[in-house]
């Protein structure tokens, strides 16, 4: 005959009935714990009822008797041998609080997200396996360390008593009994959950009920942490800010019920400062962090609040244009300027009169922009922002539109040129991925505008923008195929020409609709791509392809009217119609741009070739006067006509960028990428001073303190040192056989350090004005690689951080570990590039993860601000020193890709920001 008792779930509220032999009796082998102890607990807190067994308590009396027999001489070896063991139970119960932490947190997490299971002990490690059919009934086994639950003292309901699934049969090596039990998900389905077993040495005599509630009653040894093997280090062995203290790791286990539950329950994971040590802990993906304060701290509060710095940041300049995949985004503007964008920035460039203006509304990158026919307004396209929310959002909630959350949404924005002032924003909720196409409609003056979506289907939509509120006036699937171009037909009302991959389509709007008409090529090889469009100014259309070829399409038409075989070799990458009605096409491969009769459509024989240093064509459009901008695939903007050459006005990087160092006693700064170029900029001219390509991708770089010479580190473990003056590489040097993350002089030169990603920190000293260099030794003892390395103002000593949250200090002479705290306490730093320090504890959010900030600086000469470049296209800059948690600061965008370096100039009027991927160099004053 059986019973069933019900008991409540603390997650969801739900009864779980569980079925149970009435009046049968298990034995302690059936049990499986015939040699432990066990609680006969009558509390309400302890939620789980077994009967204590007689034999048990026969034992228990034998062994009570045999420890009074003993020899009294033997007690104090006896005692210490406990210690011991207690010792060990200290460190094996922090293991297994923070497991049992991380199961909680996850099961809170499981629960926030509507995952919430019906009539069920969730498990909080389980291992799903699907039911073979729908609604068949499976158990579900839980070890009794993985079924604690995340709301103690929820339930004062006996449960069901455990059912047998081992016997007992080494006493070295058990297997914990499972609790069996059936689980309904929300839909009626039973789905079986089987957790896999876990094996221990010798069990301890606790006693856990489904609740959270325990006790722990013998001092026998705990089970080893299933997760990790935890390796006891004082800090005479190891001295680092991310490890525990000797004095945290020696708090004894608990003794009673009430201090288990104390060590069961998740640990607060806000600052905390031991006043004692002088110490800050803090805490990066649940991880503590203790960073010790200098020795001049001794007043410090965590809940004190520091406002932002009186300084500010202005953008003043930006370097680099996106010409590598982006396409028709240069154009020329009655106020003189030249309109472009990079990154979420769109520039506005007076190239006579040496001036940038910014517009920043944009939150991510900028993928399209066109002019409206008024020359006033311009409308840009932008991808979906860093919140890396994907897929349409038809219904943007109330807390979203109050946040601003919506505007991280692929969508547009028409704003006007002069006061750089936003008109009105298009699409939030309508584009999945990027808007990648954009055009105003040229007869009605530019009351419509045509979008295309960079998602699988290339939905095409068209807008009504002449009322003060934008509406959507229809929209259709374009293409599966990639869409390049869109444009409103300059002389022909309605009518939109599209092109791409393998096709170039003509849309009609009629009625609120779009009808679309394929192009026929007839007789002519179909291209693999149709790269650009033009409108002649007859009212012809005219197409560049793939394979070299011009195609003139009659107007009204969907056929070729007139074809131009091998205009270039290679892809025509643009055409551009001048206001004399010539016609010029860019080639990609030959880098040539080619002059053509507009009507004839036959060579006039003019034509010039762009230097490869600056890459092949990617667009052409008409400049002041005759003269042509020509935007390049390798990031930069040309000036000039075909008659004379073609001068940079714009240049940059074509890949990601890491490496940034400024000049030592100029205002000047040093850049290089992955795409193995170094720029030497100066930041008054706003010019390229010199580039050298390097034959290697770079990730970082320093200057000599003297500014003769620059280290740069490459992603292969080689690290060259090049002479400004001669720009020629003096040395070549190899540490190891990974990535070089950061290089290092020492305040007086006499030294380099070298963070390698294999770990370790080489140390060269340095002779003959640095054109020598005679390795030392390498600081091991970071167990991940080295993100940041700090050097003492006496040349000394060496601080670093490491991937994992690591804080390790180092003598330089010697590489060995400096362990000693009060030393370290009494040290001075030449730089703060290292982020992880007590004067920059207040850089890291609330439940930052550890990779959120990648780098940071801090003002030169008076040394009160700090920068940092953060993983969300964000420049931070705070008070220095930072060290109360969650410091306000002033936050400034327009990158687009995670921000990867920042540096104050010498004299700290500026600071200087690199992107990632986006490629982009921007200059802020500081005012």
């Amino acid at each position: 005959m059986e019973e069933s008792f019900s008991a409540s779930d603390a997650a969801t509220g739900e009864e779980v009935e569980m079925d149970l032999p009435r009046n049968e009796v298990l034995t302690d082998a059936e049990v499986g714990c015939s040699d432990l102890p066990v609680v006969n607990a009558t509390s309400p807190d302890v939620g789980i009822y077994i009967a204590r067994p007689s034999s048990l308590l026969r034992s228990l009396d034998d062994i009570t008797d045999g420890l009074l027999d003993q020899d009294q001489e033997t007690l104090s070896e006896r005692v210490a041998i406990l210690e011991k063991k207690v010792q060990l139970q200290g460190d094996e119960i922090v293991c297994l609080k923070s497991a049992l932490a991380d199961v909680i947190r996850k099961l809170n997490q499981v629960q926030e997200s509507g995952k919430v299971l019906q009539n069920n002990i969730l498990p909080s490690k389980p291992a799903f396996k699907s039911a073979s059919r729908r609604g068949e009934k499976k158990a579900v086994h839980l070890s009794p360390v993985e079924s604690i639950h995340s709301a103690p003292h929820r339930s004062t309901t006996p449960p069901a008593r455990t059912s047998p699934s081992h016997k007992a049969n080494n006493a070295n090596l058990k297997k914990w009994s499972s609790l069996s039990t059936t689980t309904e998900l929300n839909d009626g389905n039973v789905k079986p959950f089987r957790a896999k077993p876990v094996y221990y040495g010798k069990l301890p005599s606790l006693s856990i009920n489904l609740y959270g509630s325990a006790s722990c009653l013998s001092s026998n040894r705990l089970p080893a942490c299933p997760s990790r093997k935890l390796k006891s280090k004082t800090t005479e062995q190891k001295y680092c800010a991310g490890s525990p203290t000797r004095a945290e790791k020696a708090k004894p286990p608990p003794q009673t019920l009430s201090d288990f539950k104390k060590w069961f329950q998740p640990s607060s994971k806000e600052p905390f400062w031991n006043l004692d040590e002088g110490y800050l802990k803090i805490y990066l993906r649940g991880r503590p962090i203790n960073l010790y304060a200098p020795s001049n701290v001794t007043d410090f509060s965590t809940t004190k609040t520091v406002e932002p710095p009186s300084e500010k940041l202005q953008l003043e300049w930006v370097y680099g244009y996106r010409g590598r995949d982006c396409r028709s985004n240069l154009h020329y503007l009655p106020t003189g300027e030249i309109v472009y964008f990079i990154a979420a920035t769109v520039v506005l460039y007076n190239v006579e009169e040496e001036m940038q203006r910014h517009y920043l509304g944009h939150t991510d990158d900028v993928k399209c922009l066109t002019v409206h026919p008024d020359k006033i307004r311009i409308a840009t396209g932008q991808v979906a922002g860093h919140d890396r929310r994907e897929g349409r959002r038809k219904n943007v909630t109330f807390a979203e539109s109050q946040t601003g959350i919506e505007d991280h949404q692929p969508h547009i924005r028409i704003w006007e040129s002069v006061r750089l002032t936003t008109l009105m924003v298009i699409g939030i909720g309508d584009f999945e991925r990027a808007v990648c196409c954009l055009s105003f409609s040229k007869l009605d003056g530019g009351q419509h505008l045509v979008a295309v979506d960079e998602a699988n289907e290339h939905v095409i939509s068209v807008w009504d923008i002449s009322k003060e509120k934008a509406h959507k006036v229809t929209e259709t699937k374009s293409s599966t195929e990639t869409v390049l171009s869109a444009e409103f037909h300059p002389s022909e009302k309605n009518t939109i020409v599209t092109c791409g991959k393998s096709h170039i389509s003509f849309w009609t709007l009629e009625s609120g609709a779009l009808t679309k008409k394929m192009g026929i090529f007839d007789k002519h090889e179909k291209p693999k791509y149709i790269l650009c469009l033009a409108f002649a100014d007859n009212g012809d259309v005219l197409s560049g392809d793939s394979n070299g070829n011009i195609f003139v399409w009659c107007k009204g038409g969907n056929r070729i009217s007139q074809a131009i075989l091998g205009a270039h070799e290679g892809g025509v990458f643009s055409l551009c119609v001048l206001k004399n009605g010539l016609l010029l096409s860019g080639g990609g491969k030959d880098r040539r741009i080619v002059e053509w009769d507009g009507n004839s459509y036959k060579q006039t024989g003019n034509l010039t070739e762009i230097p490869e240093q600056f890459g092949p064509v990617r667009t052409l459009s008409q400049g002041k006067g005759n003269l042509i901008l020509v935007g390049t695939t390798r990031n930069c903007i040309l000036q000039g006509t075909v008659y004379l050459k073609f001068n940079p006005i714009v240049q940059g990087h074509t890949d990601e960028l890491w490496a940034l160092y400024p000049h030592p006693t100029q205002n000047q700064f040093l850049t290089c990428g992955y795409d193995k170029h170094v720029y030497l900029w100066d930041s008054l001219s706003h010019t390229v001073v010199w580039s050298k390509e390097v034959n290697e991708s770079a990730h970082c770089c320093c200057f000599h303190p003297d500014g003769h010479l620059v280290v740069i580190g490459t992603q292969t473990g080689r690290w060259l040192v090049l002479d400004l003056t001669t720009r020629e590489i003096i040395t070549t040097h190899c540490d190891g056989s990974e990535q070089i993350e950061c290089v290092r002089f020492s305040p007086d030169g006499n030294f380099l350090a070298v963070g390698s990603r294999d770990n370790s920190i080489y140390i060269h000293h340095v002779s003959e004005s640095g054109s020598k260099y005679s390795r030392i030794g390498k600081c091991t003892g970071h167990s991940s690689f080295i993100t940041h390395i700090d050097w003492s103002v006496n040349s000394q000593y060496i601080q670093s951080n490491s991937g994992d949250y690591e804080v390790l200090f180092w003598t330089a002479s010697t590489c060995k570990q400096l362990i000693s705290p009060n030393a370290i306490r009494e040290l001075e730093w030449q730089t703060s590039t290292c982020t992880l320090t007590f004067n920059l504890a207040g850089i890291w959010p609330e439940g930052a993860d550890g990779t959120d900030i990648n780098a940071s600086c801090r003002s030169n000469s008076v040394k009160q601000l700090a920068a940092t470049a953060d993983d969300f296209g964000k420049v931070n800059l705070y008070k220095y020193p930072c060290s109360q948690p969650s410091a306000k600061s002033h936050t400034y965008g327009g990158h687009s890709s995670h921000v990867t370096n920042v540096a104050f100039l010498h004299d700290d009027s500026r600071l200087i920001s690199v992107g990632g991927k986006d490629m982009a160099i921007l200059e802020w004053s500081v005012i």
